[in-house]
């Protein structure tokens, strides 16, 4: 479980942040950097991902989890930056950032101070969501031995261990499917937490 639920710490926070510059960049400063960015995100999107994880798949076999992780998040941060993008644009214009502009402030101090918290509740949804499709990412990577190897193990490989057995010997199999359940419900839940959280004490300011 540790190294199913660190993978997926480790690509959530890696996608998200990368989709927080990309998109707040993107949709603050516009003109070049806008279009230069967007065309990235787009070519990022018509990638398969299968495609990609089958043609690096002889560099995954034996890796451990600092490839593992930055694979999975190179996958799992386009659709965010585009939604942080146009948020970002709709931002730009309100008048607390016209006036932080108008004083002089560094365009990226506006980024870090008006506009990423008003970001925050979109972020935490994006990054439990993240946390939760990295550990299925990797667990799936796992048992098809695309990803963590013996004599490591995470619940990946523990299931594919208790597989061909799950009919006959079911406790083999059973309980780390169980814990993988419990691991995403968890997860879900401390980003609904996190978000209620955060909205409650934004409409109390």
């Amino acid at each position: 479980m540790r190294v199913s639920l660190l993978t997926g710490l480790l690509v959530a926070a890696s996608a998200t942040g990368l989709a927080t510059v990309t998109g707040t960049v993107a949709g603050y400063f516009g003109g070049w950097a806008d279009r230069g960015l967007t065309s990235v995100i787009d070519l990022m999107l018509v990638l398969p991902p299968l495609l990609a994880v089958a043609t690096v798949s002889p560099a995954l076999r034996g890796s451990e989890l600092p490839v593992l992780a930055p694979l999975l998040a190179a996958f799992m941060w386009m659709v965010t930056a585009r939604v942080v993008r146009g948020m970002t644009i709709s931002l730009r214009d309100r008048d607390y950032v016209l006036a932080a502009r108008y004083l002089g402030v560094r365009p990226m101090t506006i980024i870090r101070r008006h506009i990423i918290p008003n970001l925050a509740s979109l972020l935490i949804v994006d990054a439990t969501l993240n946390v939760s499709t990295a550990v299925i990412g990797e667990t799936s990577l796992s048992y098809l031995g695309l990803g963590v190897r013996p004599p490591d193990v995470s619940l990946g490989t523990i299931i594919a261990d208790g597989a061909s057995a799950a009919t006959v010997f079911p406790w083999l199999f059973l309980p780390p499917v169980f814990l993988l359940i419990l691991i995403l419900l968890g997860v879900n839940l401390v980003g609904d937490g996190l978000r209620d959280a955060i909205d409650k004490e934004g409409r109390l300011r």
